[in-house]
């Protein structure tokens, strides 16, 4: 067995605008602000995933593609439509087949997934504020193994407002 971590983020604030469909929401500048610094933070915290796989919403992507940016190695991204206001059971889809060859993958999506998600795979109830990210690891050979068995344990959870400043 060999360890596997799940990183999992909200995506930051988005805004209402005029007219946009939930799809379709951006950032908001607090949103712009927050995803690179969580970028930065799980760089300081040598947390590198070799892949994003984000919502196809439109402020899931942006908060990934920020992430991204801020990083040193910049990690694969992907969008996937399954990542759209998911539930655990999408969230393990998309990572049994997204993710492998992977050893370290950051999913960017929505709540109430995320919460849902860590509940499921870690039995921790977690409030997850915009541009949270629970780190999750297991000991597994490859993601399909959490088809299975979804038991990991909660190793970090880092909220924006917990972050050192800049």
């Amino acid at each position: 067995m060999s360890r596997h971590t799940l990183l999992l983020m909200r995506h930051a604030k988005s805004a209402w605008g005029q007219g946009d469909s939930d799809h379709d929401r951006p950032l908001a500048p607090r949103g712009r602000d927050a995803a690179p610094r969580m970028g930065r933070w799980l760089v300081a915290q040598n947390e590198r995933p070799s892949v994003i796989l984000a919502s196809t919403a439109a402020r899931a992507h942006a908060t990934a593609e920020l992430v991204v940016d801020a990083m040193d190695v910049r990690p694969e991204l992907f969008t996937d439509e399954a990542l759209y206001l998911p539930d655990p059971q999408d969230i393990l889809d998309v990572l049994a087949m997204r993710g492998a060859g992977h050893a370290s993958v950051l999913i960017v999506c929505h709540n109430p997934g995320v919460s849902d998600a860590i509940l499921e795979f870690t039995g921790a109830y977690e409030s997850m504020p915009t541009a949270a990210v629970a780190v999750i690891d297991f000991d597994i050979d490859a993601w399909s193994d959490l088809l299975v068995s979804t038991s990991g344990s909660l190793r970090a959870l880092w909220r924006v407002k917990s972050l050192p400043e800049r």
